[in-house]
């Protein structure tokens, strides 16, 4: 297919030259209603282009998302405006029912237990490798794949995250034949991967790997909208039509044209210069390590050390300084204007694209000398590792679905121990429960929640922002 071609680029532009009397919706009726000031902030064309579904756009839509499948690789694509988030649940509804039992790795972003509440299947927790020396999450190994599928050979389908949140890619072209040797689906949430596949010294993509069904957020990395991602399907384990219906319960019935138009531009640069493009992003990732890993008490890590990584993620330990990840992460943005994608306990880590530039780089870095210089190394302090906040209690005895709609008490953090969480915890970012709906409460999990909200970390899904209290069964 001709991928220099952007079919809704070019609808878009033919909708600009019609002048016309719109009573349809929206109510600002393209931007002849929008506030002026706002207008004067983002832009006349912006509004003009914020269009419902009208005669002429379902064929470009079509056929944006048929060069979208050809780009990527896969057999059938749709786009997604409300996000990744949206294509996860839609993996877990297309393959799995209700009493189903899915295998899923439990690093697994919350947007899937909230997709297992929804389809009432039963989640077999896979546990995850860990690299200590980064304190460093690898994701499920192919060993451990194989050795949950034989426990567990009445599983509907496989669900698997990679890249995670640091770039750490999976071994996924093995795990896609253990779970077809099942005869059971590999679903994979890639929604940090859509740039992968684009250049021979990143890691492979999903579908590359031979996922079934798998979810991208183009946003993250390649140039499309906020909350706009693409949901692929290959080979013939799962059927057109369940996807379909899936997407028809989850999409929304009033999808953003203007995030539409931004991903079929995304997928259009990366097919025809994403080589290039990523070329010059792992340069200034390659800068970036290099004169970091010359400051005192600094560390990066690249696919030297962890060979699955997608090096364009840079994650800085700041455990050696003696000051968490979300010290040095305050100090950088609110001091400096160096703004980190995500802090943990002894990290940051920088999402970089070709949307960076080398003055962001020299920010980047000179941010970091002056961190180090002002704030001085200072006694290692204990800090809790993302070893230490990885669950062992994997199993269920509920499904997230019983325990969502079953009935539920209010009790102090302290008095919840023992009992069963009826809500998931996670920080945000990366967004992965420490306790999930339907798991038990332990005390290392409180003294793990407390801790990170002491450092000055956020806790996402608490019906109780403060933690003093939560919903357990």
């Amino acid at each position: 297919m001709n991928q220099d071609f952007s079919p809704l680029l070019e609808a878009a532009r033919r909708y600009l030259d019609i002048d016309h009397a719109p009573f349809y919706m929206p109510g600002h009726k393209r931007g002849q209603g929008i506030d002026r000031e706002l207008m004067a902030i983002m832009g006349e064309n912006m509004f003009r282009l914020d269009l419902p579904e009208l005669p002429d756009l379902e064929e470009p839509i079509a056929e944006a998302e048929a060069l979208a499948a050809d780009a990527y690789g896969s057999d059938r694509a749709w786009f997604l405006t409300n996000g990744s988030t949206c294509g996860v649940q839609a993996m877990l509804l297309a393959t799995c029912k209700q009493g189903d039992k899915i295998l899923i790795g439990r690093n697994c972003h919350k947007a899937a237990i909230a997709g297992l509440v929804l389809n009432g299947a039963m989640p077999v927790y896979l546990p995850t490798d860990y690299l200590p020396e980064f304190d460093l999450d690898l994701g499920v190994s192919p060993k451990t794949l194989e050795l949950f599928l034989n426990l567990h050979p009445d599983a509907k389908a496989v669900m698997l995250v990679s890249p995670n949140y640091f770039g750490v890619c999976g071994e996924l072209a093995k795990m896609a034949v253990i779970a077809h040797s099942f005869n059971i689906p590999l679903l994979v949430d890639a929604a940090h991967g859509a740039h992968l596949g684009f250049h021979p010294d990143l890691p492979n993509s999903a579908l590359q790997a031979g996922a079934d069904l798998v979810v991208q957020s183009t946003h993250k990395v390649a140039g499309s909208l906020t909350q706009s991602s693409i949901l692929h399907l290959q080979g013939d384990r799962i059927a057109v039509e369940q996807v379909d219906r899936a997407l028809q319960i989850l999409r929304s019935s009033s999808p953003n044209l203007l995030l539409m138009i931004s991903l079929d531009v995304a997928r259009r640069q990366m097919a025809v210069n994403g080589k290039k493009l990523l070329t010059y992003t792992l340069g200034l990732a390659k800068t970036a390590r290099s004169q970091l890993n010359q400051i005192p008490d600094l560390r990066t890590f690249s696919q030297t050390e962890v060979p699955t990584l997608d090096d364009t993620r840079l994650t800085v330990m700041t455990d050696c300084l003696g000051i968490s990840g979300f010290e040095a992460d305050e100090y950088l943005h609110s001091q400096l204007d160096v703004m980190a994608e995500m802090p943990t306990r002894s990290q940051l880590v920088f999402s970089l694209s070709f949307g960076n530039t080398q003055d962001d780089i020299d920010r980047l870095v000179n941010g970091f000398q002056r961190l180090v210089k002002e704030k001085g190394k200072r006694k290692k302090e204990k800090l809790i590792t993302n070893y230490e906040l990885r669950i062992t209690n994997y199993q269920s005895r509920l499904t997230p679905r019983e325990v969502y709609f079953g009935k539920c008490d209010r009790v102090s953090i302290d008095n919840s121990i023992g009992r069963i969480s009826a809500e998931s915890l996670c920080p945000y970012p990366p967004g992965i429960p420490l306790v999930c709906i339907g798991e038990e409460i332990t005390l290392e999990v409180v003294e793990m929640l407390q801790a990170i909200l002491r450092s000055g970390g956020v806790i996402n899904g608490a019906s109780d922002d403060s933690l003093k209290t939560i919903l357990v069964i």
